[in-house]
């Protein structure tokens, strides 16, 4: 069905004429959203007003992106069964995120109008020099800016798949889609379109394994007969040490879930606190199947079309999905690829947005600015960051969408912004000067390993793959060692400097309920935190989970009273 050149016939028809449609969608999605932007909080997390079943969607397909859909398969096609184990470590690292992070920051972040994951740590730790601030918002930029870019190469090599264009004019192409709906409607934009684009991977990661299981049954005796033993090896055939680094690797890969933005955003965007269960239900549903179905179209693909038979195996998902589906239904199941990139772009680029605008220019430059100000500045920003992601898109075209991610983008933010989310959330002690020194250990740690092997190989100091325990350790995924540096020194560091005065105060937050924070014991609200109603009123009563937001809307005076 696909030559060279792209699709042809009348597969060719009803896939673009899908992908026209769908795009049209979204645009649509971006439009109607631009109507909420009031304020930067609506920009940025949605003015608090999103549900959870929207949220936990969100959460998901801002996290897989173009890594699940292309890279997963890929990982399979290359590796076997292994790939399994992509879910290994973030299963339970989602779940330790729903039960032990989401709460406390969506109680905390409300209470102090915080937005942005800096504005957090500056206020939880009592920054007032505002390093904090500045080093976090810098990794976020560096790393979400890649990981954009990331996210676009993954576009790119669908629609080359596609139409058979040039990867460059698909860059382009995703890059400028992606820019669009985000500038136009911010979070509101995202969420919605991830939430439709969630439920097209749901059911494409459904579909498509169980089509393939119709025609040919499972496919471990094929990949067996087809690639050999080590593709239906748990360790990939691996022994000793070198399978006890491979496992590790892959389970460490959840060790970045605390530590990404994008995914910690909707912990804060979510409506009501007591929504957090119901959304973290429906995140991990949708992370179980959508792993495993990933894995076995990897594998479906070797069984099929046979083992290195497809030249870029990023193109093993796409490559199947033509084979096995007529137009009109490939076009839908391709559709839900480009959705998780672009839902995992847009989240990216929003956060790297917020970065920019909430911590460093309204946190640093114009502490004054209105919030009409901020919405328009964070359009301009939004366009520029995404600018610049789609030229580091290009020069990383030829990088396989699997270690783009993982190597470049994830794990630098799990390693240098994780250790602190956590911390700050849960231990007392944990210090300004503790969270600066373990984000630069984190994230240098995480560049320095991936170039580890190379640099080493270039010196002549490389272990030979015969010393299993140093050639593991010199290759496991970077976030392992990155991570456990990072949160050494971040306890080190803490315990050799003094912890903000007022530290029971704000544990307070994260152990009552929300209401019961503001009302105060009559007292009103904490000496940090903002008022809880319109009009500077304590009452519980008069306290919504957006009423902070719209407090700063009001202060800002671009709502007029009538408006309100």
């Amino acid at each position: 069905m696909q030559g060279s050149g792209g699709i042809a016939g009348d597969a060719g028809v009803w896939v673009l004429g899908t992908f026209t449609l769908y795009l049209v969608v979204l645009l649509g999605i971006g439009l109607y959203s631009s109507r909420f932007m009031d304020s930067v909080g609506d920009y940025v997390i949605g003015g608090r007003q999103i549900g959870p079943v929207v949220t936990g969607f969100s959460e998901r397909a801002s996290e897989m992106s173009g890594w699940l859909t292309l890279g997963v398969p890929a990982n399979a096609y290359n590796a076997g069964i292994i790939a399994f184990l992509n879910g290994l470590g973030m299963v339970p690292a989602d779940l330790f995120a729903w039960a032990a992070i989401a709460k406390r920051l969506r109680k905390y972040t409300e209470l102090v109008r915080s937005v942005t994951l800096p504005t957090f740590f500056e206020t939880r730790l009592g920054d007032d020099t505002g390093r904090v601030k500045a080093v976090s918002a810098v990794i976020l930029m560096l790393f979400e800016g890649g990981y954009v870019g990331a996210q676009i190469v993954a576009a790119g090599t669908l629609l080359q798949v596609l139409t058979g264009i040039e990867p460059w004019v698909g860059i382009v192409v995703g890059g400028v889609i992606v820019i669009g709906y985000t500038f136009l409607g911010g979070y509101f934009a995202v969420a919605w379109s991830d939430y439709f684009q969630g439920a097209i991977i749901l059911a494409a990661f459904i579909a498509l394994p169980v089509i393939a299981f119709t025609n040919m049954g499972l496919p471990f005796d094929e990949v067996a007969a087809t690639a050999g033993g080590s593709l239906t090896s748990i360790t990939g055939g691996a022994t000793g040490w070198a399978a006890v680094f491979a496992v590790l690797g892959y389970a460490a890969i959840g060790l970045g879930v605390p530590g990404n933005p994008h995914v910690m955003v909707r912990f804060m965007g979510i409506d009501r606190v007591e929504n957090v269960r119901l959304a973290a239900l429906v995140a991990q549903l949708f992370m179980f199947v959508a792993y495993i179905g990933a894995a076995l179209v990897g594998l479906y693909a070797i069984a099929m079309f046979g083992e290195a038979s497809i030249a870029n195996a990023d193109n093993a998902m796409p490559r199947l999905t033509l084979e096995l589906l007529p137009g009109a239904v490939a076009g839908i199941v391709l559709a839900a690829a480009l959705a998780a990139m672009m839902s995992s772009a847009d989240s990216q680029l929003l956060v790297a947005t917020s970065a920019v605008v909430e911590d460093v220019y309204h946190g640093f430059l114009d502490r004054d600015a209105s919030e009409a100000e901020l919405v328009r500045y964070s359009r301009y920003v939004t366009f520029g960051l995404g600018a610049a992601s789609v030229a580091f898109a290009y020069l990383a075209k030829n990088t396989p969408i699997y270690t783009l991610v993982l190597d470049y983008a994830w794990g630098g933010l799990g390693a240098a912004i994780g250790p602190t989310v956590i911390a700050t959330l849960w231990w007392k002690r944990v210090t300004a000067e503790g969270s600066i020194a373990s984000m630069i250990v984190g994230a240098s740690t995480m560049i320095l390993w991936t170039q580890l092997p190379t640099v080493l190989g270039a010196v002549g100091l490389m272990p030979p793959e015969s010393a299993e325990f140093w050639y593991g350790l010199v290759t496991v995924y970077g976030l392992f060692p990155a991570f456990v540096l990072s949160v050494v020194t971040l306890v080190v560091v803490s315990l050799l400097t003094e912890p903000p005065s007022d530290v029971d105060d704000h544990f307070d937050v994260f152990d009552k309920p929300f209401s019961a924070v503001v009302a105060g014991d009559g007292d009103g609200a904490p000496d940090y935190a903002t008022d809880g109603g319109l009009d500077g009123d304590t009452d519980p009563k008069v306290v919504t989970e957006a009423d902070n937001i719209r407090a700063h809307v009001a202060a800002s005076g671009y709502w007029d009273d009538d408006e309100r």
